[in-house]
């Protein structure tokens, strides 16, 4: 179980004031349930991953490299075109698309001027600028979670008393 989901469980059960009764209504208890749902489904999604050196593992990095050149060349090229782009080594390089070949493009820091060509099958990440679409997906999860705290203390605050 994620530890957001842990933590809201705590929460909810050791909140000063909040007077448990025998018998949890089963809107509050339907509640809970399926904020856990939720958090665990969205942990868990990326969870399988093939062994390195297997057949599938290659093919993923072509795929993976397919997907690398289209989000390029869908971006074009420009000043306009930023983006962060995570390699497989670990390095990160930031700018902007300057030029776009075949097996590989190229990256021009806007403060440097410096460029830094990169083949698609060394980019494990690359996205523009602003938050990535999971980090979006875990704030909404996160405020639904602290939502549902919400709600399931101020309900159990009402049954006591």
């Amino acid at each position: 179980m994620p530890k957001h989901c842990v933590w809201l469980l705590v929460t909810v059960w050791s909140c000063p004031g909040i007077k448990l009764k025998s018998e949890i209504p089963m809107k509050v208890l339907s509640l809970l349930l399926v904020t856990l749902l939720v958090c665990n489904g969205a942990v868990f999604a990326d969870q399988a991953a093939p062994a390195p050196g297997t057949p599938q593992e290659q093919s993923q990095e072509t795929v993976q490299a397919a997907k690398v050149r289209t989000k390029v060349q869908k971006r074009g090229i420009g000043e306009k075109s930023l983006v962060k782009a995570k390699l497989v080594n670990g390095a990160e390089v930031k700018g902007y698309i300057s030029k776009i070949e075949e097996a590989s493009f190229t990256v021009t820091d806007k403060r440097t001027s410096q460029t830094t060509t990169i083949p698609y099958a060394e980019v494990r990440k690359i996205q523009g600028p602003g938050l990535s679409r999971g980090s979006k997906i875990l704030i909404a999860v996160t405020v639904v979670g602290v939502l549902s705290a919400i709600a399931i203390g101020v309900t159990l605050s009402h049954m006591g008393g």
